[in-house]
């Protein structure tokens, strides 16, 4: 069997410039068509899925909105968040968020809507 493997000829062709393939232009193409792809997958998530409402950043304030924020500590802030018409001031923390009061639209918006003697 050994035998038939190596005797057995395969026909094989001198390489000539004309029947050369040109691995450089292959590869210019390749990575041109890459960039190409590359650019419209950028374009369609940052554009065009956002329209559709299909990423989160489609649902930026329609439910609700952040006021405010103070950072307490590292891994602990206070919010005064916009809900339904509703301020309300939550505490988030590593181990949840807690509801801390609610507020009324004079005390959510402070001092931005009053004029100063």
């Amino acid at each position: 069997m050994i035998s038939l493997l190596l005797t057995s000829a395969v026909a094989t062709e001198m390489a000539t410039p004309e029947g050369a393939v040109d691995f450089t232009w292959l590869f210019v193409k390749m990575v041109g068509l890459l960039v190409v792809v590359c650019v419209l997958a950028i374009i369609f998530l940052k554009y065009v899925l956002p329209r559709l409402g299909v990423t989160r950043g489609g649902q930026r304030g329609r439910f609700f909105k952040v006021h405010g924020r103070y950072q307490l500590e590292a891994r602990k802030s206070l919010y005064v968040v916009e809900v339904g018409g509703r301020y309300l001031v939550i505490g988030c923390a590593d181990h949840g968020i807690k509801l801390i009061t609610e507020l009324s639209p004079e005390e959510a918006m402070g001092d931005r809507g009053h004029k100063t003697q």
